[in-house]
């Protein structure tokens, strides 16, 4: 098995490719509004996996650092915006489109389209980090790691598009969700769950609680907390993801803030490892 190394040198002239593909709607894709989040997320979470690896010029399966540890992309943000989701029926043909270009060493963007018949039914704007873990099996020491880069036909435009994104990830990080949502750093729960996420549904194929699974961990607190119903749609989901958990580690989703957007809401939603209270995603969502 090369290394990352390797790799990157194998790909040196590869560029990268922008994907365009049909959908066929399906029950898998649907749920009782219309189409599913849940799906969505996990289809475009693999087409930035399959377009990442593309552009190393290596199957996904492949990528492994320069110590020879497998190397995973982890999300770092996932944006939904601009969702339309409630209109999909079954049989429908939808069509997919992507784009993307890496950022720096480590970093992997992705901006994907699902257009319907009468236009865009969701926007997606992806970003990723290459990963790795310090100690075999312990999710916990998950760290970055970089690879050499590859020479590659990137847009101008997209590489800043993806350089702001990276930036306001690390503005969440830094706390600008606090103004955003107009709390103070020690203000009371407004809600909290505990659960324990299970293997065979919530972790993915690395062992990772998957990045789609704190999409549908938050959207069950939610109906529990009565911030969602049997009407209200999502219109935007940002989720900005700060670690990982170990499987049979329980987390805690946290309301945070609750505020009134016309006809909608937004929450604010923190997952938090109950082992050592450190977050390890925030969730901005708009529904309407």
């Amino acid at each position: 098995m090369p290394t990352g190394h390797a790799l990157a040198a194998s790909a040196a002239s590869a560029e990268l490719p922008q994907g365009v593909a049909d959908v066929i709607v399906g029950m898998p894709q649907l749920n009782s509004l219309g189409l599913s989040e849940n799906w969505l997320l996990k289809e475009a979470g693999d087409r930035h996996w399959q377009h990442l690896a593309a552009s190393l010029g290596c199957r996904p399966g492949a990528l492994r650092d320069a110590q020879d540890r497998r190397v995973y992309a982890a999300f770092t943000q996932v944006h939904l915006r601009e969702a339309r989701l409630q209109g999909v029926q079954e049989d429908q043909r939808l069509r997919w489109q992507l784009r993307g270009t890496r950022v720096g060493r480590s970093q992997h963007y992705s901006r994907q389209w699902l257009l319907g018949p009468d236009g865009a039914l969701a926007q997606l704007e992806m970003l990723s980090v290459f990963v790795a873990r310090e100690r075999a099996g312990d999710n916990h020491s998950v760290v970055r790691v970089p690879l050499v880069p590859v020479p590659s036909a990137s847009n101008a435009g997209d590489s800043e598009e993806a350089a702001a994104y990276a930036q306001s990830t690390r503005a969440v990080r830094a706390g600008a969700w606090h103004e955003r949502f107009l709390v103070g750093k020690h203000a009371p729960l407004l809600a909290r769950d505990t659960v324990r996420p299970c293997p065979a549904n919530d972790f993915n194929g690395a062992g990772l609680l998957y990045c789609a699974s704190f999409q549908a961990l938050t959207d069950r607190a939610h109906w529990a907390w009565g911030l969602a119903d049997d009407r209200a749609a999502v219109r935007e989901r940002q989720i900005v993801f700060h670690g990982n958990v170990n499987v049979g580690e329980e987390i805690e989703l946290r309301l945070l803030a609750r505020r009134q957007a016309g006809c909608g809401h937004w929450s604010w939603t923190q997952v938090c490892r109950r082992s050592d209270g450190q977050p390890v995603a925030d969730i901005a969502t708009h529904r309407r």
